[in-house]
């Protein structure tokens, strides 16, 4: 682990687990979708009956593990929890994130042993309100994402001894951290935002219809694409990351549980590389920011924004273009590191690519711009164009150890990267 700050990157699946912790995590945060917000709606997820070995794995890998468990929890969610801690207080992750009073309280009676770190979800704003929590026994505060930066260097001095965590990168909500009902109404209660599983309704295009003229709708529009007025661009931080370690934050965080494996790796790798970068030179340089920031626009994003890290944003931490999450890069590849006899690697499509196709080659190691020479199927013909969910071999390139190919990540450039 790094002595500058903690990296924490989202475990949404097992997959999305195993690929934080080879793209450099210190740590991740992970739950049961019975308690926690953010979780994946399919696929492979965490279960009682698997959490302990992937738990397990992290600490193999010298990666601390953190259980979710931040709903707003009703009546049945807690005594629905009381089984879910047990396990917990015998596998021992090494914190849990509670959002909850009565949650916190029921942590401390049935797992007594494990630290609490204070979720996001609670909104915690002040240095009194982190006084209180650590009277309580919290032993890390997650700020509220509408700290700024003053205000976190502010708590710390105030209080040295809590650990403090915040937010780096990410998407962002309109409502304070998340707190928000929209999807709840917008979908009939299907999707409740504060169970896990908002809609993203504020993303949605809005119509406007004036009560006493119910027949007379109103389309609003910014332009041919309409207009979402409660779309906010992604928070992106990591060219303060020297202010913010200096502020006392011990923790970073990115958001992302619900985001691809792709997202977590190209996060994972950029946030890695600065803080190393900084742990050993002291200074991030403006053309080195740069480069990371172009990087990770190669995931999807809606634009970004420094969010209330420097105050209250104004209009340009929204994009009114569109509501959709947009990479400048295209995931098209990956792999499980089965070599051959040829010094091939075999690789999976993730989406449509030719053969022909500029790409880069991305492992925990770097990135390489590349080209490749062939495509080989399993049945041992050349093909122009792999595609998704097609197996085929290839030659990689030869800057990455066998270690590192394990976990390549393909994919090809769309767009001229966009100004901040």
């Amino acid at each position: 682990m790094s002595n500058t700050a903690e990296l924490l990157l989202p475990a949404g699946d097992p997959e999305k687990l195993r690929y934080a912790v080879a793209y450099g995590a210190d740590a991740v945060y992970l739950g049961l979708p019975m308690a926690s917000l953010r979780t994946p709606s399919k696929g492979e997820q965490f279960t009682p009956e698997n959490l302990a070995s992937h738990i397990d794995y992290c600490h193999q890998h010298q990666v601390k593990a953190y259980v979710t468990l931040n709903i707003f929890a009703g009546n049945r969610d807690i005594d629905r929890m009381i089984p879910h801690l047990e396990q917990l207080a015998d596998i021992k992750p090494d914190a849990l994130i509670i959002s909850d009073p009565g949650v916190v309280n029921l942590a401390q009676e049935f797992a007594p042993n494990l630290p609490i770190h204070l979720s996001t979800q609670a909104n915690t704003l002040n240095y009194r309100a982190c006084k209180f929590w650590q009277d309580n026994g919290v032993e890390r505060v997650i700020l509220a994402r509408e700290v700024p930066l003053r205000e976190m260097a502010e708590i710390h001095e105030r209080i040295p001894d809590l650990e403090l965590e915040c937010f780096v990168h990410g998407s962002l909500c309109v409502a304070y951290s998340g707190r928000c009902v929209i999807s709840d109404y917008l979908t009939d209660n299907t999707k409740n935002s504060n169970k896990g599983m908002c809609g993203n309704s504020c993303r949605w295009e809005f119509d406007v219809v004036e009560k006493n003229r119910p027949d007379e709708v109103y389309t609003l529009e910014e332009d041919e694409k309409g207009t979402y007025l409660l779309n906010s661009k992604d928070l992106c931080l990591v060219r303060y990351l020297p202010q913010i370690i200096e502020a006392g934050i011990c923790s970073l965080k990115v958001e992302g549980r619900t985001k691809g494996v792709h997202y977590v790796s190209t996060i994972g790798r950029v946030y890695r590389e600065a803080l190393d970068y900084y742990e050993a030179h002291g200074v991030l340089p403006s053309d080195q920011v740069a480069q990371w920031e172009s990087e990770l626009m190669d995931t999807g994003n809606r634009g970004f924004t420094d969010g209330f890290l420097q105050g209250k944003p104004g209009g340009k931490a929204y994009q009114y273009s569109s509501s959709q999450s947009e990479p400048q890069a295209v995931f098209v590849a990956s792999t499980e590191g089965e070599m051959d006899t040829q010094g091939r690697i075999k690789i999976v499509g993730r989406n449509k690519f030719a053969v022909s196709d500029p790409l880069i080659w991305m492992t925990p190691e770097g990135t390489v711009s590349f080209h490749l020479d062939e495509a080989i199927d399993l049945q041992g013909f050349p093909v122009e164009f792999v595609q998704p969910n097609q197996w085929v071999w290839v030659k990689p390139p030869e800057s990455f150890s066998s270690q590192g190919l394990k976990w390549s990540m393909i994919r090809r450039k769309e767009r001229i990267p966009v100004a901040r």
